[in-house]
């Protein structure tokens, strides 16, 4: 079998194939109306997901299924919304104790949809000894 890449027809090319096939004509006559691109076998599933389902377009819906679940979504954003400084890591590890295995990456991106950016919270320096008597002084 040949590797051939896949294109999808256009609308206009669909809709030729269908209005010629309701007129009488052979899946091979349509082929050679149509042009380059099509096949038979293309033209007859075409036709009958016409006859199925009315429609001349792709179906919707398919593509892969995602690795979590809306309430994953949200445990993982509970857990770094209530500790801060917890890394995609560390949120990861805690998922695999409730036997959900996702990749780290998941993990950051469900965070980003969720609205919270990964920011390293900035240190304030401590104050010494000096630095607290004059703020005594101060105040």
């Amino acid at each position: 079998m040949k590797n051939v890449k896949r294109i999808n027809l256009s609308s206009k090319k669909r809709a030729t194939a269908v209005t010629t096939r309701k007129e009488g004509y052979s899946y091979k006559a349509i082929v050679d109306k149509i042009g380059s691109g099509v096949t038979a076998s293309g033209v007859r599933k075409l036709y009958e997901r016409f006859r199925e389902t009315g429609s001349i377009e792709n179906k919707h819906g398919k593509g892969r299924k995602k690795a979590t679940t809306p309430t994953t979504d949200r445990m993982m954003s509970r857990q770094a919304l209530r500790n801060r400084r917890m890394t995609a890591k560390e949120i990861n590890s805690s998922l695999k104790v409730a036997q959900i295995s996702v990749s780290d990456r998941t993990v950051r991106r469900r965070l980003v949809n969720a609205g919270l950016k990964a920011r390293i919270p900035r240190k304030k320096p401590l104050l010494n000894a000096i630095q607290r008597k004059k703020r005594v002084e101060w105040g």
